[in-house]
């Protein structure tokens, strides 16, 4: 009897290890959550002031999850809000013409701890490697840290391949990156998501938030260089967002990362112990209607 026991625990750890030890690089890359009613800034930005900014805008520019997946043929980076991306739209284009964001990729060695151009006003804590630069007027842009930033065709466009889309899907933008022009997410990248408020004529198309709100403009932030223009960015809550974009005069914020191999193999640990104590338990409940 206690040989059958042992070998229905023994066989259900097995099947714990087989389900929760495989590569990390398969289909779901990476998923975050972020906590919904941020999207003000490091507590105090507000919204501009005409009509054409609707009622909504906070939550559409609200980003409640960023999710990775690798399929067969590219990256597919999910960008989730509170309200869909084209709830409201009064200047037409691909369907989200108030976003700006900015995904930094922290891939590991040499790279910029500076935003690929002025606009957002931050910094980064651990250097980046590649950037996604989505915007809906003349589309996205992908990155790399050695990229002239005076040089306004650096990089990847999206109207220049068929392997670069970015579309609005549900409460989602969608980036969609061939392997041919990026490989598969790694278990070791980390990322910077930014959400700002798209403007064709602003510093890196990146809408100021002043000190007061105006009708173009947000307010809560300053007239100065050094006060982010972002309303959300990828945190575990809203009080280490609001820590991050702390600044001062003369000193950006400078942001945290996310994700990263440490943090993967952490929750992996926690999976497999929880299989691990469920097969310990369905061990037991054997060995007790046995022994009835």
């Amino acid at each position: 009897m206690i040989k059958r026991v042992l070998s229905v625990f023994v066989c259900l750890m097995l099947l714990g290890a087989i389900a929760y030890a495989q590569p990390e690089n398969t289909e779901d890359a990476f998923t975050f959550s972020d906590p919904q009613g941020d999207a003000f800034g490091s507590g105090s930005f507000t919204y501009p002031g005409d009509q054409s900014f609707p009622k909504e805008l906070p939550a559409m520019l609200d980003l409640v999850e960023f999710r990775v997946v690798n399929t067969d043929t590219a990256t597919r980076f999910e960008f989730q809000f509170a309200q869909p991306p084209n709830l409201v739209q009064p200047w037409g284009g691909e369907g989200y013409n108030f976003h700006r964001i900015d995904l930094y990729i922290s891939s590991g060695g040499k790279g910029s701890t500076s935003t690929f151009r002025p606009g957002a006003q931050v910094r980064f804590r651990e250097p980046w490697q590649v950037n996604l630069r989505i915007r809906d007027w003349q589309g996205a842009y992908l990155l790399d840290w050695k990229d002239d930033p005076e040089d306004n065709q650096a990089g990847v466009w999206q109207g220049g391949t068929e392997d670069f889309k970015v579309f609005v899907q549900g409460n989602s933008i969608v980036a969609e990156i061939g392997h041919s022009i990026l490989g598969p997410a790694k278990e070791n990248w980390r990322y910077y998501v930014l959400v700002g408020l798209q403007d064709a004529y602003g510093l890196d198309h990146f809408r100021k938030i002043a000190d007061e709100q105006g009708p173009w403009t947000g307010g809560g932030g300053s007239e100065t260089e050094f006060s982010p223009n972002v309303y959300d960015i990828l945190a575990e809550d809203a009080k280490s967002q609001k820590k991050q974009l702390d600044w001062s005069p003369g000193k950006l914020a400078r942001l945290e990362p996310v994700g990263g191999k440490s943090g993967t193999l952490a929750l992996r640990l926690v999976a497999i112990g929880a299989v691990v104590l469920m097969a310990i338990g369905m061990a037991t409940l054997v060995w007790l209607f046995r022994k009835k």
